[in-house]
């Protein structure tokens, strides 16, 4: 007997201390308010069931035994309700089933109050002796099925959660099984059919089940984040623990040192349970910021897929019109159907070059995907540098002309050229898309002067280069723009008179990185003019 004493006194302290925490850290938490009621519902039915044991009071033993059944009610039903909800807070639980539930739990606790649950106590030499009422098998059916359904629930759970969640609601469900099977054969079954209620008062040890396995996945797997509660739990034991020394002492000497050493324990305790809370915050906004990026990023993503996929579908159904246009506007310049008027020929052009620049900017936005995707396909082979730059130079005389630029090629012939061949191996059409953009790009941003394009080959310590340049009078480059000019979209605010898209750059960037070169500007400032670099290897 003093043995299941100590342990009820223990199980008792336990839930206490446990319930103490949570109704001090988590009272707005409706899992933990439903998991405090469990602990003082348990409490109720120890305190209970040890009145009965020390009690030989027949009207002070049947209120024990009808406040133990009060207690056990209330297990069954906020259990029910706990594991509902547990271990997420967004579980919907309808109105019906709490009707349901409240409704059963306060005609019990009528039953318990009145004499149909428990009809009277009987003291005996050896004890208390319990005599069933009327509704009593009600009140077993009431129990078993409540906490019976609970653990169906948890099992269904089990399948449908997993990482931490899982494990929490694993050793939940082993502990509450224990203490149901234990609780149920001792406080119930046996008792009514042997009508030997005594054997009732070993109920309450299978609370230690619960409250063992409940632990264990607190500490363990973080239920109610409790490593502030295991925290807490500690600095409550040493004050206890010190407190006891204190009460015990014979000296006043020693009473003074250990008031001493409580009052330095329970402000350091006070501390440290402020630290650890501090760190447990932080560490959940951590990690529910981590959760929001992990989202955003998710959302990123998706929004990229529906960028590309945006892009070239826009990209090719705009090209392919604009394609016709250009062909029918060049066709009506060139007089195909006849001749035009001065002014209409002048339209039917300007049509022509902003087909063109709509089709360019069309390129320029599928470079931009393919690049973005890495999917920028090239195909080297052997060319001639110079024969690709005089093309591109003769392309584009005709718009210096118009400008009335001084428009000029030079090859730099070295003791390694001899003749004009500069063979490299690259990607022909995109090198030329390079060299295009660089002396179209001069032109445009040059109103008056010249435009200089220049091809030269280099042996230095054996390590063989060509170096294209375009140089310009035109409007120069601010030098805190320099270092973004390759950017997307970048663009010097006193170019954006000029129609551009700002990605010509990058991409041609892009495409001399890929051919394992170097691309970059030079500029005094502006209205000194600018000068462009490409060097690659051979």
């Amino acid at each position: 007997m003093k043995l299941q004493f100590i342990f009820l006194i223990i199980v008792l302290l336990v839930n206490f201390i446990i319930g103490l925490i949570v109704l001090i850290r988590d009272r707005k938490d409706i899992i933990a308010r439903f998991f405090l009621l469990i602990i003082f519902s348990i409490i109720l039915w120890i305190i209970s069931n040890l009145l009965l044991d020390f009690i030989r009071n027949p009207f002070i033993g049947l209120f024990a035994a009808k406040s133990a059944y009060i207690g056990a009610i209330l297990i069954a039903s906020s259990f029910l309700y706990f594991v509902l909800i547990f271990p997420k807070k967004d579980y919907r639980v309808s109105k019906k089933l709490k009707a349901f539930i409240l409704l059963c739990t306060l005609i019990f606790i009528l039953f318990a109050i009145s004499n149909l649950l428990v009809k009277k106590v009987e003291i005996f030499s050896w004890g208390v002796n319990i005599v069933p009422g009327l509704f009593y098998p009600f009140f077993m059916v009431y129990f078993i099925g409540f906490m019976t359904t609970s653990l169906l629930i948890l099992i269904k759970k089990l399948y449908l959660e997993n990482g931490i969640e899982r494990l929490q609601i694993f050793y939940l469900f082993i502990g509450v099984m224990l203490a149901t099977i234990g609780s149920s054969l001792t406080n119930l079954i046996i008792p009514y059919f042997t009508g030997d209620f005594s054997i009732s008062t070993y109920g309450p040890l299978f609370a230690l089940f619960f409250v063992g396995f409940t632990a264990f996945a607190i500490l363990k797997h973080n239920l109610f984040n409790i490593k502030v509660i295991a925290t807490e739990l500690l600095t409550f034991a040493i004050w206890i623990a010190v407190l006891f020394e204190l009460l015990v002492a014979d000296t006043w000497k020693e009473r003074f040192f250990e008031g001493g050493l409580l009052l330095f324990v329970i402000v350091f305790g006070i501390l440290l349970i402020k630290s650890v809370l501090k760190e447990v915050h932080q560490r959940e906004e951590m990690e529910k910021l981590s959760k929001e990026l992990k989202v955003i990023n998710e959302k990123m993503v998706e929004m990229d897929k529906m960028k590309a996929g945006m892009y070239s579908f826009v990209s090719h159904q705009i090209k392919a019109p604009m394609g016709i246009v250009k062909g029918f506007a060049e066709l009506l310049a060139q007089n195909a159907y006849g001749k035009l008027p001065k002014k209409a020929k002048e339209t039917a052009e300007n049509i022509e070059k902003a087909a063109n620049r709509l089709i360019r900017l069309v390129e320029d936005f599928l470079d931009l995907r393919r690049i973005e995707e890495g999917r920028m396909e090239y195909e080297f082979k052997e060319i001639n540098l110079v024969d690709l730059v005089k093309s591109v130079f003769e392309e584009l005389k005709l718009l210096a002309e118009q400008k009335k630029l001084k428009f000029d090629l030079e090859i730099k012939k070295s003791r390694n050229l001899e003749t004009e061949k500069i063979m490299i191996k690259a990607d022909e059409q995109r090198l030329r898309q390079v060299i295009m953009n660089l002396i179209e790009n001069s032109i445009k941003y040059t109103q008056s002067g010249f435009v200089k394009v220049e091809c030269q080959m280099s042996d230095v310590k054996g390590q063989k280069s060509v170096l294209f340049s375009v140089s310009d009078s035109g409007m120069g480059i601010k030098k805190e723009i320099l270092p973004e000019l390759f950017e997307q979209f970048k663009r010097a605010k006193e170019t954006r008179v000029i129609q551009g898209t700002g990605l010509g750059l990058y991409v041609a960037r892009e495409i001399v990185k890929a051919h394992g070169g170097e691309i970059w500007a030079e500029s005094e400032g502006e209205g000194k003019g600018s000068r462009f670099y490409v060097k690659l290897r051979f």
